[in-house]
């Protein structure tokens, strides 16, 4: 489904889907939920003897966040993550600030609030982002 969706995108924008598109929505799309930079998804290609440049890495990245597809997360790095959009419930995310490890979390009471909160200041919610920045538990071992 999401495919067929970036093609259509791709062809109203007059773009063809080229091969090395395919692989990094492949990349993006074959684990919901990583959350990949630039630069680990040219790592990965590049482990599997792909050539795409960085530079077409980067564009069909921001093509897909332009198509609604994938969110770009920013954890207070010099890079930007990209995860998939479709169907995704609003969730968080725990950052450890010495590895880097990402993890997902949803809460309904955390929801419930923020609805709340934005209701009393007459705001429409449309989804939420909640960074919480610490240690994981191998990192707080060390």
């Amino acid at each position: 489904m999401e495919l067929k969706a970036f093609k259509d995108f791709l062809r109203l924008k007059k773009l063809k889907f080229t091969r090395s598109r395919h692989l990094i929505y492949e990349e993006i799309f074959s684990d919901k939920t990583v959350h990949l930079n630039a630069y680990e998804i040219h790592r990965r290609l590049k482990s599997k003897r792909e050539k795409v440049s960085l530079a077409t890495i980067y564009r069909t990245l921001n093509l897909l966040v332009k198509s609604g597809l994938v969110s770009e997360i920013d954890f207070g790095e010099d890079h930007s993550h990209y995860e998939p959009e479709i169907s995704r419930v609003s969730h968080g995310h725990l950052v450890c600030l010495s590895c880097g490890e990402v993890k997902e979390f949803s809460d309904e009471k955390i929801q419930s609030t923020l609805k709340n909160i934005a209701k009393k200041s007459h705001f429409k919610t449309d989804k939420f982002s909640i960074q919480v920045f610490g240690y994981c538990q191998n990192c707080q071992k060390k």
